[in-house]
């Protein structure tokens, strides 16, 4: 069995749109090859577990709902899904996923994992993410 990590960080202000993919940013840390950062994605190549920690602060431009989720390939991860709510626009809130994904073929594909802010548009002012091969 392969043990492999990867975690990025983007700390830089972002506006977001509703049912845009959130940047990732860049590499902080990285160990093995089963894990990789490719654009706003990160690639899980190889069968078995990977465990993903997700953290968002975003400051929605309207009160109300703030939604987040994780995808694979393009399709929500059930489960994979944090919601907050703040009273005032601009206020920040943080949203945590924590979850497990399965990548089940061979070791030539990769799992595409993305993070997709679904409700409250506004500034993502940092994001986090750690993905860890089990």
């Amino acid at each position: 069995m392969s043990r492999s990590l990867i975690q990025t960080t983007n700390q830089t202000t972002q506006p977001v749109a509703v049912n845009s993919i959130i940047s990732l940013g860049s590499v902080q840390r990285r160990f093995g090859c089963n894990c990789r950062l490719s654009g706003n994605a990160i690639e899980c190549v190889g069968e078995g577990y990977y465990k993903a920690d997700v953290n968002v602060s975003i400051a929605p431009t309207a009160a109300g709902p703030v939604t987040i989720a994780l995808y694979n390939n393009g399709v929500q991860i059930p489960g994979a899904i944090a919601y907050g709510s703040v009273s005032t626009a601009g206020n920040s809130t943080t949203l945590p996923i924590e979850t497990t994904i399965r990548q089940g073929c061979c070791c030539d594909s990769a799992d595409s994992l993305t993070v997709v802010l679904l409700t409250g548009a506004g500034d993502v002012q940092n994001i986090s993410v750690r993905v860890e091969k089990a």
